[in-house]
């Protein structure tokens, strides 16, 4: 029976992580686009100079380790969402991406879907089980 409580943890995690990834996708792009401005201005300075290679060497690897960063934060969202819409129940569906995509409370997704608050958790237990991750 712990078996089944931790694949269900594990599950309600990996469901989880999708909100704090797209703050962290977020950042990681606005930041990779403040460096790529920065590094057009930092080069267009550098190449009056000689000896500044290694300077562009340390930005152009700083930007590369952001873009892998962001590439894997998308795919693991993608991935996310892809186990969720090859669920059969809609439902079950819903439930998942209204709470875990979406953002919404379960209150929210009681009165969205017109179904009880108990009914919601019901879904949303069963639909855990039934996610594949």
């Amino acid at each position: 029976m712990n078996g089944n409580i931790e694949i269900i943890d594990q599950k309600k995690a990996f469901l989880q992580s999708y909100q704090a990834l797209i703050v962290s996708i977020n950042t990681l792009g606005n930041l990779l686009i403040r460096l790529e401005e920065e590094q057009n201005e930092l080069f267009s300075i550098l190449s009056r100079f000689s000896g500044t290679g290694q300077v562009e060497v340390e930005m152009l690897d700083i930007c590369s380790c952001l873009r892998e960063q962001l590439r894997e934060k998308n795919q693991i969202c993608k991935r996310i969402v892809k186990n969720v819409s090859l669920m059969d129940s809609e439902i079950e569906k819903d439930i998942l991406l209204l709470k875990y995509i979406s953002g919404y409370t379960w209150e929210e997704i009681s009165e969205m879907t017109n179904y009880s608050l108990r009914q919601v958790y019901n879904i949303h237990n069963h639909a855990l089980k039934h996610f594949s991750m």
